[in-house]
């Protein structure tokens, strides 16, 4: 299969510090990456990015089997650009195999047929479309979902242009986005189910999850995500945001391995009924007064640690400071190796 190509130019004073911030980011976050004293290449879903040190600032390319590789490719580099060079960097204007479109090619528009009330605080939608094979993926599991705006019943989408760049409908009619698990999947009938956080404070997805009716339409693009290595024993914790991946995990690991899984809701009312396979034990939590969010599923994951730890892996999904700080401490406490551990920051504590 011939690859597909694309690169711009950033136009920057400071590159090398661009690629001390990058590879910072990566380290932190165990993305695999190849650099010397010029380029950093960093493998990404469905191919390769490579930032490279030039005379005019960093230049950009993207490196894929398909177009819907090569679209996500630039989206993740304009993602790395906005964190390390600033929002005004962007819009960037790419040249190769780039074409304008009338949708993105890893896009769906999706409508909810079913919704259903596992839990108080937890809703779950059934949504169907077309053409959802590239969502069946073993690895990523992570959709981006567009949430239009109330009372708008024919939505706009966001679509590429010939520039490679992301053509967005008008303020008022642009999407909210974020991103969810993929809970269930039926590829011969269209459908995916998703299961929805109603949180107290407002917010794009459990508004629209409260007010959904079978009819509504929202968008979905992916998938996005990093799934767990093989291992003989798994140590998997997570709050109530990461409920929807702890259970899928726990219904497709092996039968072979060794699972403790910590789950941390508000409430007895919020414990979801899980079918639990012989090899797998839960262990619910309460949310402690005095205690920062996910902090006791934190302790649980260190008091769990053996000492043997060659053929281990941790799955961790919370508070994001609370994530940042477990991260560290399994890199270089217990000597974690990458690939022998995930811990993702699912939502950060507002400062009081």
């Amino acid at each position: 299969m011939t690859a597909l190509r694309c690169d711009a130019t950033l136009t920057f004073t400071d590159a090398n510090n661009f690629q001390s911030r990058l590879k910072a980011f990566l380290d932190e976050y165990d993305v695999a990456y190849r650099c010397d004293d010029r380029q950093v290449a960093v493998e990404l879903p469905g191919g390769e990015a490579r930032f490279s040190v030039v005379r005019a600032g960093l230049h950009l390319e993207a490196e894929a089997g398909a177009r819907d590789g090569l679209e996500t490719l630039r989206s993740i580099i304009e993602h790395y650009v906005a964190l390390f060079a600033g929002d005004n960097a962007l819009p960037l204007h790419w040249h190769g195999d780039v074409v304008a479109a009338p949708t993105f090619a890893n896009f769906r528009e999706m409508r909810v047929t079913q919704v259903e009330d596992l839990t108080p605080s937890m809703r779950r939608l059934t949504l169907a479309g077309e053409d959802l094979a590239r969502f069946d993926h073993a690895e990523e599991w992570h959709v981006r979902l567009h949430f239009p705006p109330e009372g708008i019943a024919r939505p706009q989408w966001p679509r590429p242009t010939a520039e490679g760049g992301i053509q967005w409908p008008p303020e008022d009619q642009r999407a909210e986005i974020r991103y969810y698990t993929i809970r269930r999947l039926d590829v011969a009938k269209g459908e995916v189910e998703i299961d929805f956080l109603l949180h107290a404070a407002p917010g794009p997805g459990g508004d629209f999850a409260r007010r959904a009716r079978p009819g509504d339409v929202c968008g979905m693009a992916g998938p996005y995500g990093r799934g767990v290595a093989e291992a003989s024993h798994y140590l998997l914790a997570g709050d109530e945001t990461a409920l929807p991946a702890i259970s899928r995990l726990l219904e497709t690991l092996p039968a072979s391995a060794r699972v403790e899984a910590w789950l941390e809701v508000e409430s007895p009312l919020d414990e979801l009924a899980l079918p639990l396979p012989d090899h797998c034990h839960v262990s619910w939590r309460h949310r402690c007064r005095g205690r920062a969010p996910s902090e006791q599923l934190a302790t649980a994951i260190v008091e769990a640690m053996p000492d043997e730890r060659d053929d281990l892996f941790v799955w961790f999904a919370g508070e994001a400071e609370v994530s940042q700080r477990l991260r560290k401490r399994l890199k270089q406490e217990f000597g974690l190796r990458k690939g022998q551990h995930l811990v993702t920051g699912y939502w950060k504590r507002e400062a009081h």
